[in-house]
Order: C-alpha cells, then structure tokens, then sequence
C-alpha cells in the first residue's frame, strides 16, 4: 500500500511543479479562470431560460415571454462565444510562456552538462525531450489543464442548482460523479507508467533514424540498408505495441463511464416524467433538469478524455525535469576569475590516452 502511493505521489509530482510555473504567467492565468468562471455563468443561465419560456411563455400561452426567453438565450449564447474564446486564448498564451521557459531552460542545461552525461544519453532522447515531451507539457496546461478545472467548476454549480430544484433527483444524477471519479483516478494511477513508455520508445525510434541520417554513406559503403530497415521496423513495431497498449487501457476504462451516463439519463427521465405526472415537478423544470443532465455529463467525459493527456504529461514531464536537475559535474569556483582572450599555445608532454578497459593506450 505504501508503495503504491509512493507511486501516485511520484507521478503527480511533476505534474505540480509545472503548474508551479504558472507564477510566472500569474494574470495571464487569472484571466482564463475568470473567462472560464464567466462561461460557467452563461452555460447554467441556459436551462432556466428554457424552462421561463416553456413553463410562463409556451404553457401559458404568452408569446412575449416567448421571445424574451428567446432573446435572453441569444445573449447567452453570445456570452458563451465571448467567454471562451477569451479563455482559450488565454490559456493558450500561458502554455506558450511556459513551453518557452522550458525550452530554454532545458537548452541551457544541456550546454552546461558535461562531457561524461552527454556520452551516457542517447542525442534522440535528448531531442525527443526537447521537442515532444515539452509539447505534450503545453497541450496539456492549454486545453487538459482548463478543461479539468472547467469542469471541476461546472459539476459544483450544477449539483447546488439541481438539489434547490430537486432534491430527490439530483441524488439519483449525481450518483454517477463519484463512480466515474474512481474510475479515472485508478486509470491514472495504473497507467500513468504505459505513456512514459511510449515516449521511452519514440526516443529510441529517433535514436535509429538519427544515426542513419548521420551516416548514410556508411551505411551505403556498406550495403547495410536491409539490416538497417529491420532494426528500424523492429523499434517501429515496439513503438506501436506500447502505443495499443495505453489504447487498451483507454478502451477499458471509458465505456464504463457512458454506460453510467446512459443509466442516469434513463434514471431521470423515468423519475422525472412520474413526478411530472403526479403534478410536482412542471415539464419546464424537466426539461430545464434535462438540459442541466446533460451539462453535468459533459464535464465527467471531458475529464475521462483530459485524463490521458494528463498521464502523458506527468510522464513528459518527469523526463523533462531528469535533465533539468541532471548534476552538473563542472563547476566554476565562487571566486573565479572572468576568462579573458588573450593569445598563447597549449603544448601536450607525456600524454597518453586509453578506453576504459583496454590494455594499450589508443593515443600516446
């Protein structure tokens, strides 16, 4: 037990420390929340629109509460347009500063490093780090990271406006959020691993075609080609194999979610149309209910699909932080003096060089 939750606590660890760069992009970040809360807004003024025009406009017959109701959904959706476009461009211009720093600071890093690390990393990997693992980081804060907490947001406003409608049926909806939250948490838990694999495998992938590139002509003097398209299929079917892998899991976990989706759906309109029925709940508070159903839905599936991305991330994101707290051997001292050019000659007396290992010297 213990050690499972070493597990769980290791792979959100980077997952916190990028979110911890946020600081630096600190009202950029405070605008998407607020776009995104104003969203929230909008999208639960929704439902009870339709529900004052169908129950004091249609049911009633008065046709200018028709068109009010009308009008005011068309402000709503407008809002809605405004809302998130201000909070996915937002979003979006926070993960861009992020991925930036990143990149740079990661850049940096490998310039520092010394001789010794770079012959024990592989350049492809490196690369891969630079270039994949930090996207993955940027898609993440830029559409995961929002949707998550849109989501988050959305399920809370929706479950208080269901019990102040419903009491008894908001129970019976909301039965599904604790269900679907432990089936994403233990996808996350379990698979967190299968998508640092498949980044493990791309940077071995480009590892190969790395060195192919380089030294085509040897590969060429050598009439190695065939030899050399094996091992690139080779890596290219393990490449594929971890990728299904965190397909399987993916596929084992999500239709579980829809099937309780669907069960609510059923539950309410069963529940809802007796109540109907017995005159205690009005075919506008139904469909109003239906429509707020159908929000508190979408949230559960949108963290279902974000919980993926946020896996992959974790893992980038660990194999980012590997080289940017990676152990600088060199040093310059506290003290040390500012190099100057200046001219001279470096003379080599009683030199001599041999692999580790090797009984003769290769340079003497």
């Amino acid at each position: 037990m213990q050690q499972a939750e070493r597990q769980e606590a290791s792979s959100t660890q980077p997952i916190w420390r990028v979110l911890g760069s946020l600081r630096v992009y600190l009202w950029t970040a405070v605008g998407a929340l607020v776009s995104l809360l104003l969203l929230t807004v909008a999208s639960a003024a929704t439902p009870q629109l339709f529900r004052w025009g169908i129950d004091q406009g249609i049911a009633k017959q008065n046709l200018s509460i028709v068109l009010y109701s009308a009008g005011w959904m068309v402000v709503a959706a407008i809002a809605r347009g405004v809302f998130n476009f201000g909070q996915s461009y937002w979003a979006e211009a926070v993960s861009q500063g992020v991925a930036y720093d990143l990149r740079n600071k990661i850049f940096s890093k490998i310039q520092n490093l010394s001789f010794s690390y770079h012959d024990q990393s592989q350049t492809s990997q490196l690369l891969t780090r630079v270039t994949s693992d930090i996207e993955q980081i940027r898609a993440f804060l830029s559409t995961s990271l929002m949707q998550v907490i849109s989501s988050v947001v959305t399920l809370v406003a929706i479950a208080v406006i269901l019990l102040v409608m419903n009491w008894k049926l908001a129970l019976i909806t909301l039965t599904v959020v604790p269900l679907a939250g432990w089936l994403l948490a233990n996808f996350l838990t379990r698979n967190g691993a299968l998508f640092g694999q498949v980044q493990e495998q791309l940077g071995d992938l480009n590892a190969i075609l790395q060195e192919n590139l380089l030294g085509i002509r040897v590969v060429k003097a050598f009439v190695r080609e065939s030899t050399e398209r094996t091992r690139y299929t080779a890596m290219n079917d393990a490449l594929v194999r971890a990728n299904m892998k965190t397909i399987r899991a993916i596929r084992n976990t999500f239709p579980f979610i829809f099937l309780l989706s669907n069960l609510v759906t059923l539950a309410v309109f069963g529940y809802g149309g007796a109540e109907v029925i017995g005159g205690r709940f009005s075919i506008g508070e139904l469909v109003a209910f239906n429509s707020y159903l159908l929000l508190i839905l979408q949230p559960i599936l949108l963290i279902g699909f974000a919980a993926p991305a946020i896996a992959q991330a974790a893992a980038s994101a660990e194999r980012v932080y590997e080289v940017v707290d990676a152990k600088v051997e060199i040093r310059d001292r506290p003290n040390a003096v500012p190099f100057e050019t200046c001219g001279g000659r470096i003379t080599f007396e009683n030199v001599s060089f041999r692999y580790p290992g090797a009984t003769t010297e290769a340079l003497k």
